[in-house]
């Protein structure tokens, strides 16, 4: 218990005398800290009626959020006192750590295509749903999102959980358009195998010649009844789209004798 004892003047020219004093105590408030849910509060502080005290300027701790300040509450989320703040009423309190939970954001790069989502903020400690826009991108096929431009497979789909604690950037994987290239003997035989063909990458086609008995092969068109050929033999095929060649006939005249 502190005591007060103010006195002034003197006493004296007396020799002797009897008589009583009262002296009345101070009174003390206590402040206590409370982290919340962290760690490393201040110790309790000591504040004297009718003085000032100046709180605690120690911070507590939290993984993955920010100290924010001291409410009066534990689920308050609005801040009534500052380290270091001047505490000036009489009563006895405990201040609790207001938090802030950190964010992290996710952002989505079409990665040559168009049409991206908008970033979107990932809560410390919550799931995100990442967004169901998907991007566009002329002769390509959206695969899913990865995390690197090259990536060649995806690691999340469009509104799938994300859930790690920290910031990303999403690329868009694409898989680009295949077209058939199909050929047709048109009356003869031995005509190659199909080939693929790829968006915006030259096609070599087939070298394979098919046969006919009494007919010369001079081509490919994609008219049955073309009486000339459109491609080669070997030729480049450069069109993004499907295609049926057919084999384009010349009849050999034979002589009998």
């Amino acid at each position: 218990m502190g005591w007060r004892l103010t006195w002034s003047g003197e006493y004296r020219d007396t020799t002797s005398g009897s008589g009583s004093i009262s002296i009345s105590p101070v009174t003390t408030y206590t402040v206590s800290y409370n982290a919340n849910g962290g760690s490393g509060a201040p110790g309790t502080q000591t504040k004297t009626h009718g003085t000032n005290l100046t709180l605690s300027s120690t911070k507590p701790t939290k993984t993955g959020y920010t100290f924010k300040g001291w409410c009066k509450t534990s689920s308050a989320n609005v801040v009534d006192y500052a380290p270091g703040a001047i505490y000036s009423a009489n009563a006895s309190i405990t201040l609790y750590a207001c938090w802030d939970p950190l964010r992290y954001s996710v952002t989505y790069n079409a990665n040559g295509g168009s049409g991206a989502p908008s970033t979107q903020q990932k809560v410390y400690g919550t799931n995100l749903t990442l967004s169901s826009t998907t991007p566009t991108r002329t002769g390509y096929n959206f695969v899913g999102w990865g995390e690197s431009s090259t990536s060649t497979t995806a690691t999340y789909q469009p509104g799938e959980t994300y859930s790690q604690n920290a910031g990303i950037t999403l690329y868009a994987i694409w898989s680009a358009n295949t077209y058939s290239v199909v050929y047709n003997a048109n009356g003869g035989y031995n005509a190659p195998a199909s080939q693929i063909k790829t968006y915006n990458q030259t096609l070599k086609l087939s070298t394979q010649i098919p046969t006919r008995e009494n007919y010369e092969f001079i081509g490919w068109s994609e008219n049955s009844s073309a009486t000339s050929a459109t491609y080669g033999i070997g030729s480049n095929y450069t069109e993004n789209r499907s295609i049926v060649l057919y084999a384009i006939w010349v009849q050999v005249e034979t002589a009998t004798m």
